[in-house]
């Protein structure tokens, strides 16, 4: 209502100037030149910063005000309505008659509480023109949904930009310039009775109004349902930075009426400025300037009186609205009374001072309501409505005031309070005028080729609800690689007799790939999207994607539905293999001979203890047994392993490739486009399966389940890291093993093995003191990995969370295996511990989507000897069991954690 927009501000204000220091001076408003990712100028005397609004959206913001202009000029002036276009007629085809009820609107919607804040602030505009113009298809709805659009994709950018660049505090700006030079078009306008300055108040205060409370109802929308992209200072700035003044092009005429956001006139305002205090760099309470204000006017009784009057004008208006906003009966003497003096303070305040005038009214109100059940809600707005005209009364002065007992100093403060609102909102317009005169829109001065320019140069900014990058960067010096390696699956389609292996492939996974892939393209022109993918190879059984993480990542989940309906489909085809029976059986058989030659070794040693002849020589032949049992019993789980159906994928990111083409040659290649780089590479070998390093996870993951005695003990993750080793030999024993196998005498064998034997323990002994396994002249170590899943680097990831940055959640927990709960711990098989894990959270149409990252290990890519361990995160399943138990059992306790820990000031949250 008319005193909420001023008391909600000073009670905001209160609380800014006790917690920050760049209210009285300022600096909260301005922008900043180094902060700015483009300008012109170094210096905020030199500063220029160029921008336009998409065309889409100014006409948007232009058709927002013609359907406001259309509706003004049918209420207002049959003549010029009868002349309008067919766009004007359309607008205003619909128009109710006059009325102030709003019952017409949805009860508790949010264009209920727009429209009463308009009704309460805006002269000259009912519910009548305001039910049409916030219709679901009207102009006004267009505009707060746009408005809506614009600054929470901006909010998101700045997120996503860390904050660093105010870009929510330059659309503020830009926003509003822009409403200015739509409104341009009003000194064009001719309606009776309604001048230019008429206008310019009641399309001003309607404008604000909407940007007001949709960036208050966004700004509260974010902070409740605790948004990544919100931030406190934007909310101030949302909050505090559209001001009345800004909407108006005739500064002065801001106060030419009372009926105003601040419910005061410039005779009121003129007159309270002689007794008020001004607002200092020391003011930290506004309270107490509005009382010392209010002490100072009642000791001057003409002003009080004054002031009186002018706040019973306020008062009368506000009571007659919340009576039409229930009644608004057409034909009824109330209505025609109430609608004849509504929009103007000076017939209101002759029909206060008229005691017939005022008896009348109230006689016509109880005749027009005699029906109405008094002790209903109904009767009691005409009840009290009532009690209000009857309370004036004739006073000493010759004038009728109300309750004559009434304390002053309530009849005063909402008057004080408006003053103070707006001398705080002047003050903040003093700073936004000054910046807004730093923007240069360039829609006005380049044409629409030359704005494409700019734009692709980033050296413009463009806000608009679309995709588009508010600013574009000029290039991107680095980009992601996704590789995803299909050999498994080919391998397989060969033995598809009936079909083209080609044609199978190409059906149930090239095209499906390229499918998913096309709706992340980075598409062409101004249209371009920095952050699309494209294809940069498909090698036979893989295929290479170049471009943002956001996108990979998102086209990874993709493949990953994919692949596992190419897995379902190749599956039909085949015989069966059934693998989990195919590694029982190869375990029950290890067991099974492991047993045996256990006994046999018993039976041997027993020889050894007799010093029988020939025992020496069936423990040698044992041992060789022993180890042909352990390498058949690893080369038959790689062979089980093969035997699935799996396919890896890799995202790197670092450098961008360089590309070059090959041209043609004759008849016999065409262009060739080659794209060669190192994180290429790196997500190519970031595929590698090494069955031997899966083989010793099989054996570990059996032991466990006998351990447990769970069968159904289950790794959770499709990709897995571990050291391997082995023996190399140096170049002289090579000769020397050469020479032995040639003379084939057993005294060379055994001074060899006498060689080796030493070399050997020298290594264990190195290691021991700590010496690298780089330094060891027989032992050699690495790590490798298997990789079946959806694998990224750690530079890719760590971009991967800066690019959804404002869109998303992220909180990382590192958690020991004995703090997981009994189903989690119970259920999986968890060789490392603890598990080091990254978990995003969006928030979308009211559900919570989650996404989960493990880090599987380090490792050193062959080729990349030279560099450290590259860390590998896997991205989780979030369709198995194991992120479903988390889900259940973890995620939301570790999010509450991080939150908390955020607002205490630890890091390890976005």
């Amino acid at each position: 209502m008319t005193d909420t927009y001023s008391s909600m501000r000073i009670a905001h204000f209160n609380t800014l100037l006790k917690e920050r220091n760049d209210i009285i001076n300022g600096r909260l408003w301005m922008i900043q030149p180094k902060g700015l990712r483009f300008k012109h100028g170094e210096s905020i005397a030199e500063l220029k910063v160029p921008y336009h609004m998409g065309a889409e959206d100014e006409t948007l913001i232009d058709q927002s005000i013609e359907g406001l202009i259309s509706l003004l000029t049918k209420r207002y002036d049959a003549k010029a309505a009868a002349k309008m276009n067919s766009t004007q007629l359309k607008s205003a085809a619909h128009l109710k008659d006059r009325t102030y009820r709003t019952d017409i609107f949805i009860e508790g919607s949010s264009t209920k509480a727009l429209a009463t804040e308009i009704l309460n602030s805006t002269p000259f505009i009912d519910a009548g023109i305001l039910v049409q113009w916030l219709s679901p298809e009207g102009p006004g709805t267009a505009l707060i949904k746009w408005l809506d659009d614009i600054f929470e994709k901006t909010i998101r950018d700045e997120a996503q930009q860390g904050g660093e660049e105010k870009t929510v505090d330059l659309l503020l700006l830009a926003a509003v310039r822009t409403i200015r030079k739509k409104k341009e078009q009003l000194k064009e306008v001719r309606i009776t009775g309604f001048g230019y300055d008429k206008l310019d108040i009641v399309v001003g205060f309607t404008l604000f109004a909407c940007v007001r409370h949709t960036l208050a109802k966004l700004s509260r929308r974010m902070s409740d349902i605790c948004a990544p992209s919100y931030n406190p200072l934007t909310e101030v700035l949302l909050q505090t930075t559209p001001v009345p003044k800004a909407f108006l092009s005739i500064a002065s005429n801001m106060l030419s009426v009372a009926f105003n956001p601040y419910g005061i006139n410039s005779s009121s305002a003129e007159i309270i400025s002689a007794f008020a205090t001004e607002i200092s760099e020391s003011t930290k309470d506004l309270s107490s300037l509005i009382e010392s204000t209010i002490k100072r006017i009642r000791s001057d009784k003409q002003a009080t009186d004054t002031l009186r009057m002018h706040k019973e004008v306020a008062n009368f208006r506000c009571a007659a609205l919340d009576y039409m906003m229930e009644f608004d009966t057409p034909g009824t003497e109330p209505q025609t009374t109430l609608h004849s003096i509504y929009d103007d303070d000076k017939r209101i305040a002759r029909l206060i001072e008229d005691p017939k005038a005022m008896a009348e009214l109230a006689d016509s109100l109880d005749k027009a309501h005699k029906r109405v059940a008094r002790g209903s809600q109904r009767g009691e707005i005409i009840e009290t409505f009532s009690t209000y005209l009857q309370s004036f009364k004739k006073s000493m002065l010759g004038g009728f005031l109300k309750g004559s007992k009434k304390e002053t100093i309530t009849s005063l403060n909402d008057l004080v309070e408006g003053y103070y609102t707006f001398k705080l909102d002047e003050h903040i317009e003093r700073f936004r005028g000054l910046m807004r005169g730093y923007l240069a829109d360039r829609r006005g001065e380049f044409s629409t080729s030359t704005l494409k320019e700019e734009y692709n140069r980033g050296s413009l900014y463009r806000f608009a609800t679309d995709s588009r990058p508010i600013l574009k960067v000029l290039e991107l010096e680095q980009e992601g690689q996704l590789f995803v390696d299909m050999k498994d699956f080919s391998r397989k389609t060969l033995k598809i007799k009936e079909i083209a292996m080609a044609d199978y492939m190409k059906e149930h996974f090239y095209l499906p790939i390229l499918k998913a892939a096309s709706r992340y393209s980075g598409g062409s022109g101004l249209s371009e999207d920095d952050r699309g993918i494209k294809l940069t190879n498909m090698p036979g059984d893989a295929a290479i994607f170049t471009g943002s993480l956001t996108y990979l990542v998102a086209l990874a989940k993709d493949i990953q539905q994919v692949i596992r309906h190419y897995r379902q489909q190749l599956a039909t085809k085949l015989p069966p293999t059934k693998s989990e029976e195919m590694l029982d059986d190869i375990h029950a058989k290890y067991k099974k001979r492991k047993e045996e030659l256990k006994t046999e070794r018993k039976e041997v040693a027993e020889k050894m203890a007799k010093d029988e002849k020939g025992a020496e020589v069936d423990l040698i032949a044992l041992g060789e047994e022993e180890h042909r049992l352990e390498d058949t019993y690893r080369r038959d789980l790689e062979v089980a392993i093969k035997s699935e159906l799996e396919a890896g994928l890799y995202i790197s990111y670092g450098s961008k490739a360089e590309t070059t083409v090959l041209p043609a040659m004759d008849d016999f290649t065409a262009p060739v486009q080659v794209a060669i780089g190192e994180k290429i590479n790196e997500a190519a070998r970031g595929t590698y399966r090494n069955s031997f390093v899966w083989a010793k996870l099989e054996v570990l993951l059996r032991a466990e389940k006998l351990k447990k005695k769970n069968p159904s003990l289950q790794y959770p993750f499709d990709i897995y890291i571990d050291r391997t080793y082995s023996i190399k030999m140096p170049p002289e024993l090579e000769k020397a093993f050469e020479k032995m196998v040639a003379s084939r005498k057993l005294a060379n064998a055994e001074a060899l093995a006498k060689i080796v034997s030493d070399e050997f323990l020298n290594d264990l002994k190195s290691l021991v003191a700590g010496e690298p396994y780089s330094s060891l002249r027989l032992i050699s170590s690495g790590t490798d990995l298997y990789n079946k899943g959806q694998a990224l680097s750690e530079e890719a990831l760590e971009a991967y969370m800066k690019d959804n940055r404002g869109a998303k959640r992220f909180f990382k927990k590192v958690v020991a295996v004995k703090d997981l709960a009994p189903p989690v711990r119970g259920n999986f098989f968890l060789p490392v511990d603890p598990l080091e894990l990254w978990f995003g959270i969006e928030s979308r149409k009211g559900k919570e989507n989650i996404e989960g990252f493990y880090r599987c290990g380090g490792i050193i890519f062959k080729g990349f000897e030279s560099n450290t361990p590259i860390p590998v995160w896997e991205i989780i399943d979030t369709e198995n069991d194991f992120f479903h138990a988390l889900k259940k059992h973890h995620i939301q306790d570790w999010f509450e954690e991080a939150k908390n820990e955020k607002e205490d000031g630890a890091s390890g949250t976005f």
